[in-house]
């Protein structure tokens, strides 16, 4: 696994020989993050030290006009496959729901949270926002951390109401910080399923959206919705230079299902330029990622079944998203190994 993550195409022998890591006793070892990291900028002759420039790294926002599609399953585990791969990446909780906030094992109901509508708050109010404070570490080194989530968030649209350009209130958050947001690969975001204040602005942010969706056809009716809110934006928002687009990813696929089959070829058929080649299949493993009896032993598939079909789509989806999204690894381009390459380590 973590030659295919690298993409290093010698044996295993020689990724283990090369690159040693602290636990080099062991045959089979365990690569961190920070690890993966280190590797893949030695092989692209990059000093360790090397980091972004002064600039807004890409962002994925992860959004349905719908619940229920797996939304918050598939942005946790792209997040951490991109942190597994390198990339240090900041996620930020964008639903009242707080289900990212619970997949990383984070109890909002207990834990005293700053969310993002409140880091918007204070910035509109030229407060001081401190965004470090709102941030919770998942794996070390900064190479994935959270802006967690509690029901308190949906009070936002509240204040947004009145606020200046509201729909850009997020981008002024994100512009007006730039030092700390710059230092992450790429910002992932799981925004809620309606339509309100906060999903708008946290759009606005974006040049491409990410629909989840499930091939059925309440969900593909939800798609269309979503598509109808992107072009209210565009057109209202036009003089502002905002041209939002959106990129569908097809999530809990059962092939042996006739209805499914059928609503992914009228998805192929509607949207041939927006449909990610890879159509993450049902799995049960998604379901056993989170216990709500024991939220700290939650956690995305790629950490509690990496070998899984689960896994497997999961990686092959987020090797896609950065080539469509230009995701760098400080800074350099970096192209994300071929699906199969090195998994023997």
């Amino acid at each position: 696994m973590a030659q295919e993550l690298c993409g290093f195409s010698g044996s295993p022998k020689a990724f283990r020989e090369r690159f040693a890591v602290a636990n080099q006793g062991q045959y089979h070892r365990i690569y961190t993050p920070e690890d993966i990291r280190r590797i893949r900028m030695t092989m692209l002759s990059l000093p360790l030290d090397t980091v972004r420039s002064k600039s807004l790294p890409p962002i994925l926002n992860f959004r349905m006009a719908k619940g229920g599609t797996g939304k918050t399953t598939i942005s946790g585990n792209i997040a951490s496959a991109l942190a597994m791969m390198g990339h240090k990446v900041l996620m930020i909780d964008g639903d009242p729901q707080a289900s990212l906030t619970g997949l990383f094992g984070i109890d909002w109901v207990s834990e005293k949270i700053v969310h993002v509508g409140e880091l918007m708050r204070r910035n509109e109010r030229k407060e001081p926002v401190d965004i470090q404070n709102a941030v919770w570490p998942i794996y070390q080194g900064g190479m994935l951390d959270i802006i967690p989530s509690d029901i308190t968030l949906a009070d936002i649209d509240g204040w947004l109401m009145g606020a200046t350009s509201r729909e850009f209130v997020f981008s002024r958050l994100l512009e007006k910080n730039v030092d700390f947001f710059s230092q992450y690969d790429v910002i992932v975001i799981d925004s809620a399923p309606s339509t309100s204040l906060l999903t708008n602005t946290l759009m606005t942010a974006c040049r491409k959206l990410l629909a989840v969706v499930v091939p059925e056809g309440p969900s593909t009716k939800a798609l269309e919705i979503l598509e109808s809110n992107i072009h209210e934006l565009n057109t209202a928002f036009s003089k502002s230079g905002l041209n939002l687009d959106f990129h569908v990813i097809v999530n809990r696929y059962n092939q042996t299902k006739k209805p499914h089959n059928d609503e992914l070829s009228n998805l192929v058929s509607k949207y041939p330029n927006q449909l990610n080649d890879t159509v993450v299949r049902d799995f049960i493993g998604f379901v056993r990622q989170t216990d709500s009896f024991d939220e700290k032993n939650n956690g995305p598939v790629l950490e509690k079944e990496p070998n899984s079909v689960g896994a497997r789509d999961v990686l092959d989806l987020t090797k896609s998203l950065i080539r469509i999204f230009q995701i760098k690894l400080a800074d350099v381009n970096s192209v994300a190994p071929l699906a199969g390459v090195g998994r023997a380590a």
